[in-house]
């Protein structure tokens, strides 16, 4: 179970990190294009490094990270790629639609490059030892990991979609409150490990959240929408696919992070009507979410009381 120095170098890292980053990027450029995806990424960064390095030291932690194993190592190096195609939309002019042509390739590509060799797609030689009995079929394959893409694709999309100006600061701060759910939800299910690296994006968006604040940048999360969807996606499908979370939880929480920030048809008139209106619609999901999860792990925990109390030798 995670404890304060999970919490500590998982959490508090990041926020100050992205923090420091994100004001350091809006004092300097004064482009929140530059400022969100600078402090989201050095936000990430550093919550892997943290969390590793409080397990194997700092020095071990740097090495691991250029030489990831397990699919989720890889995940920091989405956050850069993810910025690319933003690097280069200043450059095209009027032709910022073009970036959808790295964009599209990017997205599809990376759940195919985060399963391959799993159990789901091993290599020829471990398909043929007739082991690996959960490989997908290419259909499968496909259906899968193709649905996965466009659920990231449409998000990157209704979040650049917005109006900048639409309750930016509200944006900001929904999105990390359901990163922080995301988090939550994967530890009750017993994905420990991915609750970690989600609530690390979770206090990287907040950390941007706070320095906006500070900094009077009335500018919102849709500027960083490449690292937070392709980090949080990806995130979502591993726990489910690799770990424990349940898909229809996944799916709950992936409408709540894509109604954080995306664009809302039909709105209110008044400020207060839309704030009202997104943070509903926001809300709903993750409630509904986090209710089912945490029954369940209630229940869990019941059982596995019951049968330490019933266990002679445990009372020994």
């Amino acid at each position: 179970m995670p404890g304060l120095k999970e919490f500590l170098l998982g959490g508090i890292v990041p926020m100050i990190a992205a923090l420091a980053a994100f004001a350091f990027a809006w004092v300097a450029s004064r482009r929140a294009s530059v400022a969100w995806p600078v402090g989201v990424i050095v936000g990430y960064l550093s919550g892997t490094i943290a969390l590793e390095a409080g397990t194997v030291g700092v020095a071990a932690a740097l090495k691991k990270l250029g030489s990831p194993h397990d699919a989720h190592e890889w995940t920091w190096m989405l956050a850069f790629a993810a910025a690319i195609p933003a690097i280069v939309a200043p450059f095209l002019g009027e032709r910022r639609g073009w970036r959808w042509l790295l964009i599209v390739p990017l997205v599809a590509g990376v759940p195919l490059w985060l399963m391959w060799r799993s159990k789901y797609l091993p290599s020829a030689a471990d398909r043929a030892t007739g082991f690996m009995t959960q490989a997908w079929s290419v259909g499968e394959a496909i259906l899968i990991l193709g649905a996965v893409a466009a659920a990231m694709l449409l998000v990157w999309r209704l979040w650049e979609a917005n109006e900048p100006s639409d309750q930016p600061r509200t944006r900001g701060f929904l999105v990390a409150v359901a990163l922080s759910c995301a988090a939550a939800v994967a530890g009750m299910s017993g994905s420990f490990v991915y609750a970690y690296v989600i609530g690390i994006v979770a206090a990287s968006v907040g950390g941007c959240f706070f320095a906006a604040l500070a900094c009077r940048a009335n500018v919102g999360p849709e500027y960083a929408a490449g690292p937070i969807v392709l980090l949080s996606g990806s995130l979502l499908m591993l726990a489910t696919l690799i770990s424990d979370l349940k898909p229809l939880h996944a799916a709950g929480l992936w409408i709540a992070i894509a109604l954080a920030s995306s664009r809302l048809p039909g709105k209110p008139a008044s400020e207060r009507g839309r704030i009202v209106l997104r943070s509903v619609l926001c809300l709903l999901p993750l409630v509904a979410v986090a209710g089912h999860a945490g029954c369940k792990f209630a229940e869990s925990q019941r059982q596995l009381q019951e049968e330490a109390e019933s266990n002679p030798y445990m009372n020994l």
